[in-house]
């Protein structure tokens, strides 16, 4: 066999059930993609799918989207075995590359899997698609709490995988996460639909193949559970979020500076994990879009909110926080926000640091207020000032509008 040649996986026809997926969603859309690498568990999502596109929305779009990393050189004639399966069910097909160069050595499935994820949004954005369809499992969910335990108790991480997200804004479903991969594999035998079989599914370098392994060892009780455990967190995130939401909206003070003060005392009485996800809230909206902070450094700033000694003022997820007698504040830490200037377009509207609505002439920029001078506003310190967007505009033009992009307080 010539080393671009596709490892299928033998079919063997066998008696198993039909399987339904739940496709509904896809009612309202008119062009969706499929990701699907040619593994059992994409093979089987793009078969699902196109059937139930053929009797429940025959005028749907629907694209197949196969990405070569270029990690293997086995992976063009794959993508191409995919083409073919796709074309037999009257499917689209396309297929992208990760040309970066050069690959990186360390995290590289994170990497690929960034870079796989990127490219299809990409595409979709490009294209029309407006949801991105992933064949995850519960196979996929268990392995995912698996490691996860390793590292965190957060319940908005041991949520796992969620039926919906989004990447990059792109919405993402997952119609297959309630359903273990043997099953749909012996769907897929039994109907003669052959899938490929990816070497680095057992190299015991990455972190989810010695998890898939262990779980093997533990046997399907265990997969069962940590699926359930990742159905039971998402309900008690959920919770979470909604009295966070709701505390935020009775005991959070805003000021259009861009800084916001909580009462320490009433703050601190909350049990820890609500302290920790209303302070992932705040610190979402004060720290200009940054990368959220891990559970742990949520529950250390949790104690700096309560603590009397020490210091008085930390940074964390690009927020700024300072601590007063009997409340606390949180700002966008300064040194943080990207110096080159922000040019109005056309429009005369530009989102500042994810944080301010600036309305100015077209072709106004937009820089940290950084060391002007600003008059002193009362109970707003200068850490704030030094945050706040500075408008530079042609002479004559109408003062500019800058507005606060608050919280989303709504219980």
């Amino acid at each position: 066999m010539p080393a671009s040649a596709p490892r299928r996986k033998p079919s063997v026809p066998a008696a198993h059930p039909d399987i339904e997926a739940d496709f509904t969603p896809l009612l309202a859309e008119r062009h969706v993609a499929l990701a699907v690498s040619g593994g059992s568990d994409s093979t089987a999502l793009m078969c699902l799918a196109a059937r139930w596109a053929r009797t429940h929305h025959p005028h749907l779009t629907t694209t197949v989207l196969t990405v070569d990393h270029r990690l293997r050189p086995e992976a063009a004639g794959e993508a191409a075995e995919v083409a073919s399966w796709a074309a037999k069910l009257g499917l689209a097909h396309q297929v992208l590359h990760w040309d970066d160069e050069p690959k990186p050595v360390a995290g590289i499935q994170a990497a690929a899997r960034a870079a796989r994820y990127g490219l299809m949004a990409k595409w979709c954005r490009a294209h029309g698609a407006t949801a991105l369809l992933t064949a995850h499992t519960l196979d996929d969910q268990a392995e995912t709490v698996l490691m996860r335990l390793s590292r965190t108790i957060s319940p908005e991480s041991l949520a796992g995988i969620r039926p919906a997200g989004n990447w990059d804004g792109l919405p993402v479903l997952r119609p297959l996460l309630g359903f273990r991969r043997q099953v749909l594999r012996a769907w897929l035998a039994a109907r003669g639909q052959s899938w490929i079989e990816d070497p680095s599914n057992d190299d015991p370098r990455f972190e989810r193949v010695r998890a898939r392994h262990t779980l093997g060892r533990l046997g399907e009780p265990m997969t069962l559970r940590l699926a359930a455990l990742a159905d039971r967190s998402v309900q008690l995130a959920d919770l979470l979020e909604r009295l966070a939401r709701r505390w935020i909206a009775t005991s959070v003070t805003e000021h259009e500076a861009g800084i916001c003060h909580l009462p320490a005392k009433p703050f601190t009485l909350l049990p820890m994990a609500l302290q920790e996800r209303i302070l992932a809230l705040v610190i979402a909206r004060y720290g200009g879009g940054q990368p959220l902070p891990e559970p742990e450094e949520l529950r250390r700033a949790c104690h700096w909110a309560a603590a009397s000694q020490g210091p008085v003022r930390c940074t964390l997820g690009g927020a700024l926080l300072g601590r007063r007698k009997t409340s606390f504040w949180v700002t966008r830490e300064s040194a943080r926000i990207a110096k080159a200037p922000q040019v109005v377009p056309p429009t005369g509207k530009v989102m500042w640091d994810n944080r301010f609505l600036v309305e100015a002439a077209p072709g106004a920029r937009v820089t940290p207020a950084a060391q002007r001078k600003l008059p002193a506003i009362p109970g707003v310190p200068v850490y704030a000032q030094k945050a706040f967007p500075w408008v530079e505009q042609p002479a004559g033009a109408p003062a500019p509008r800058i507005s606060f992009l608050r919280l989303n307080a709504s219980p």
